[in-house]
């Protein structure tokens, strides 16, 4: 696990799923959101945009402890808003 004194964002699949709402933590528009996303997918598109992506399979939501889905870590080159609308915008 990464620590929080690092130049990383945190990103999970979470953010860019369309089931899931803004008020349970999806962070991206239903235009920009998928199906199941996975970390996978993210570290991929991270790994495209030059963010050093860091995957952390085993990690869970904070919301959903029990569900398994990973995690990424990416570089802080940027407000994460924008992070994750690039990020979105190329898993479309």
């Amino acid at each position: 696990m990464v620590s929080r004194d690092e130049e990383k964002f945190v990103i999970w699949p979470i953010y860019f799923d369309k089931s899931v709402s803004r008020l349970n933590g999806r962070k991206v528009s239903r235009k920009y959101a998928l199906d199941k996303p996975s970390a996978d997918s993210i570290e991929k598109v991270a790994k495209s945009l030059g963010l050093h992506p860091i995957i952390e399979k085993s990690a869970s939501h904070p919301s959903k402890p029990f569900k398994k889905d990973g995690r990424v870590l990416v570089d802080k080159k940027d407000r994460k808003s924008k992070i994750l609308l690039q990020i979105a915008k190329s898993l479309i």
